[in-house]
């Protein structure tokens, strides 16, 4: 079962449920729209778990998908070339190829703890999309990932970089190809962007591999490989950053995805970054050797023996000589240079954007806020009324406050400060406080008329269900968040 998602039916007892479940979902999920919402919290995000260890995992994400989709094509090239795959696939019955279907996707997901996370990325994962056209979707999907649009056999160069399918609806949603919005983190959004798109494009290059397969009466026993970093470290290097990423990891599906990350840790075995053999595959009494000046810097690069070491340091991914003892560094930074994560301290309150003064009002409600962490925000009142704290309970609304309120006060944007005045409303009628008095509280601290506040939050009522944006963000949270795998 899958709480982010929703599937209720078990996937081993009940396939055929469990994957019924799953085509609802998807097709809920990736139903077209005009336009998609506006991911602005996603380089608030990133920036905050931008480290090495964000940054080993995509790189190792990146390798796996070319070996993945290296392997598929040495597979279809023979299928092809010895048994007309295609003219197969097509002869089957629908119900046929609906079992094979169904086996790889169940063979797919349960294979280490994150897979299922992968499919809520994958909409083409379903038989409306597989079996169109007589089964000549699996085969699309096949050919787009192989770069082989004519079925033909393909090339048997080994590549150096992932093809990543993309899905009009899925770039929609997460803005991929699209140019960064002003004043954010644009490298920061593009290494999430990147690391969203392979882990979806792993999970559809395995899938398919799994199916055919079955298909051909094979099978193949898939061992959690542990990631140059350390498990420990990467947690703490997230817990260690602002209120929002504290407030994702404390929710119920943050807990959730660190046990299950904890667990594939315990049974996930090193491997040799050359050839891939694992620990258990080493003869008795035989140890990986590591690479020392990778180690200085927290990475645990392992080979099994010299041969493998002299070829990953000349023919490696990139070949090793070329990053051995540096840092991984984010895209356009530099070769060597380190990231650096944008925290704001151990307040939660990022700084203010250049240009942006934050009023009096502003800066004694962050001091307030300061002084009590556990508040989302204090309704403040004349003197000598009471100033009251707001705490949002549930977490949805809690952890889309905190992206809305940093976003306000780090440059005072208006349609921010109208969508926390919507999520204050309700507690400040509760304590007495009319809408009015509120939107007085924030246009004094935002910068923002009165009458122009209140303009926006019409509009925002008209425009926007709040309760369903909540739920819309909080699910893109959860996906971003258990989308990471933390490094073990």
């Amino acid at each position: 079962m899958d709480p982010s998602s929703g599937i209720k039916a078990d996937r081993e007892k009940n396939p055929q449920q469990w994957n019924k479940e799953w085509e609802a979902y998807l097709a809920k999920k990736f139903k077209p729209l005009p336009s998609y919402p506006d991911l602005w919290f996603l380089s608030d995000f990133s920036s905050q778990i931008l480290g090495q260890g964000m940054l080993v995992s995509t790189e190792e994400r990146r390798k796996e998908l070319c070996i993945m989709q290296n392997d598929l094509a040495q597979l279809v090239a023979v299928a092809r070339q010895t048994d007309h795959l295609d003219s197969k696939w097509l002869s089957m019955s629908p119900e046929t190829r609906a079992e094979y279907i169904l086996k790889g996707l169940v063979i797919s997901s349960r294979a280490v703890s994150d897979m299922d996370v992968r499919r809520q990325l994958c909409p083409e994962t379903t038989s409306t999309f597989l079996q169109r056209d007589g089964g000549k979707g699996f085969l699309d999907l096949l050919n787009t990932i192989l770069d082989t649009p004519n079925g033909e056999a393909p090339s048997e160069e080994l590549r150096a970089e992932p093809i990543l399918v993309s899905h009009p609806v899925f770039d929609g949603i997460w803005h991929i190809g699209e140019p960064c919005p002003a004043g954010e983190n644009e490298a920061a959004r593009n290494v999430m962007q990147n690391h969203i798109c392979v882990s979806r494009n792993f999970y559809l290059a395995f899938f398919l591999w799994n199916t055919l397969l079955n298909m051909y009466g094979m099978s193949q026993n898939c061992v959690a490989i542990k990631l140059p970093t350390s498990f420990n470290e990467s947690l703490r290097e997230i817990k260690n950053l602002e209120g929002f990423a504290k407030a994702v990891l404390s929710t119920k599906d943050g807990k959730r995805v660190i046990r299950e990350n904890k667990s594939t840790y315990s049974e996930a075995e090193r491997a040799c970054v050359s050839c891939s053999k694992v620990s258990s595959q080493l003869p008795e009494g035989m140890n990986f050797l590591r690479c020392s000046k990778c180690m200085g810097v927290g990475r645990k690069v392992m080979y099994c023996n010299k041969d493998c070491q002299l070829n990953d340091w000349k023919h490696g991914n990139p070949p090793h000589k070329t990053i051995c003892g540096k840092p991984y560094a984010v895209p356009g930074e530099g070769p060597n240079s380190i990231p650096v994560q944008q925290s704001s301290g151990s307040s939660g309150i990022p700084p203010p954007d250049p240009g942006f003064i934050r009023s009096p009002e502003l800066v004694y409600q962050l001091a307030l806020l300061q002084d009590t962490p556990h508040i989302s925000y204090v309704l403040t009142q004349p003197y000598p009324e009471p100033d009251h704290g707001v705490a949002l309970q549930y977490r949805e609304g809690k952890i889309t406050f905190e992206i809305w309120k940093n976003r306000a006060v780090r440059n005072g944007d208006r349609r921010a400060v109208a969508m926390m005045c919507d999520m204050l409303e309700h507690s400040a009628a509760c304590l007495g406080m009319s809408k009015a008095r509120l939107m007085l509280q924030l246009s004094k601290e935002y910068g923002i008329p009165v009458s122009e506040l209140a303009e926006l939050c019409k509009k925002s009522e008209k425009t926007t269900d709040i309760e369903q944006k909540t739920k819309d963000i909080d699910r893109l949270v959860a996906e971003l968040y258990a989308s990471l795998n933390l490094p073990d």
